[in-house]
């Protein structure tokens, strides 16, 4: 993460998820990402995790909630729907992600940035043409493209090209 700005790191659900996430979190926590679960509220809990990612669905919003209390983020992704990110964005979602949407057509991230103060997230991995429409339109964050993690090397090449296009 020496390479420059990383604001958090998603560990995606599956049976290596909390083992990784145990490496993953002094790491994270030494250089200032916010280290997230995806879909497991329980091992969020138990590792101390800074935050839970979750489908949008307001049941399991509420009940990861419950469970984490006020003090860990809990996001949700909400696809391309207007509706859940608005409704999740009442409930007190920390952040909204949109994945799965038209890069054609009007942009939902737009559209949420212009309306909500609440953090949106680009969740598709995004190139970085992508990356700067996503900035440009409002996104607060965005997801590089996974092929950064075939190395050390070229984990450290995309966050500095990310962050040179992006103006950090």
């Amino acid at each position: 993460m020496g390479a420059g700005d990383v604001a958090s790191l998603l560990i995606p659900a599956g049976p290596l998820q909390l083992r990784t996430s145990e490496l993953a979190k002094p790491l994270c926590h030494a250089h200032d990402a916010v280290l997230i679960l995806e879909d497991d509220v329980r091992s969020a809990k138990k590792l101390g995790a800074d935050a839970v990612h979750l489908p949008a669905d307001a049941s399991a919003y509420a009940s990861a909630r419950a469970v984490l209390g006020e003090d860990t983020m809990v996001g949700v992704d909400c696809g391309a729907s207007r509706h859940l990110a608005m409704s999740l964005g009442e409930l007190g979602a920390d952040y909204v992600g949109f994945s799965g949407f038209d890069r054609q057509g009007q942009s939902i991230i737009a559209w949420w940035a212009e309306l909500f103060e609440l953090p949106c997230v680009a969740l598709d991995p995004c190139s970085e043409e992508d990356a700067l429409r996503y900035s440009s339109e409002g996104a607060d964050f965005i997801r590089p493209l996974d092929d950064m993690w075939q190395d050390e090397e070229s984990a450290a090449a995309a966050i500095r090209s990310y962050n040179k296009i992006l103006g950090n």
